[in-house]
């Protein structure tokens, strides 16, 4: 992979400059930024043939945004969202699909540098290939409808059932059974003692890896 030029982009300090340094290490050209802008003008001076790119990147646009710029600038670049974000759904509601060809990796499953090496070498060799983008991921949001994690989502935003319901144009009883099903696919158990909407909440932060949240 010597020809390999691989964009990171990461705001955070530490997952950065760990990345870079570990594909560094293997021969792979990498170039590192931390926002968007930064990413977009370090691509134009690179010219990436894979950009590796987190979800969340703070206040602005997100990683999927920043892989259609990219897409649009450079048409057969490789796209691999690499996050700690289970589903990229969980960025929130109205975000457009990833890319064409793009992968999608959970930070939770990627145990060594070979996992990402194998996906770069994916997309470096086949870019625009339809596939499923989470085919290198697992876990229980890959089960739950688009309108489930649409309600989940609300849930975490505090809007109540009625609200829910409103906005969705549907009766409250329908959102009461799909907060139900989405209990059942998440296996939050039916508890009296604890209150469903703070699982449900608790159950949404560490899809989204934020594992100390409540």
């Amino acid at each position: 992979m010597a020809s390999t030029r691989v964009l990171v982009v990461d705001d955070h300090p530490f997952a950065l400059a760990t990345l870079t340094a570990a594909l560094a290490g293997r021969g792979i050209e990498t170039r590192g930024a931390a926002t968007a802008r930064e990413a977009v003008a370090l691509a134009l001076e690179s010219r990436p043939s894979v950009a590796l790119l987190d979800l969340d990147l703070g206040p602005g646009p997100t990683g999927i945004d920043l892989a259609h710029a990219l897409r649009r600038e450079f048409p057969s670049i490789g796209i691999c969202i690499l996050t700690s974000f289970r589903d990229p759904r969980l960025a929130g509601v109205g975000l457009p699909a990833l890319p064409i060809g793009s992968l999608y990796l959970c930070k939770a499953d990627v145990t060594d540098i070979d996992t990402v090496i194998k996906a770069i070498g994916v997309l470096e060799h086949a870019p625009l290939t339809r596939r499923a983008p989470l085919q290198m991921t697992s876990g229980p949001t890959v089960a739950l409808t688009d309108t489930q994690v649409e309600v989940l989502l609300l849930i975490g935003e505090g809007i109540s059932t009625a609200e829910i319901a409103e906005r969705r144009g549907v009766s409250t009883g329908a959102i009461e059974q799909t907060i139900a099903r989405i209990c059942e696919r998440l296996e939050i158990p039916k508890n009296t003692s604890r209150n469903q909407r703070v699982q449900l909440v608790q159950a949404l932060n560490r899809l989204r890896g934020q594992v100390n949240a409540t």
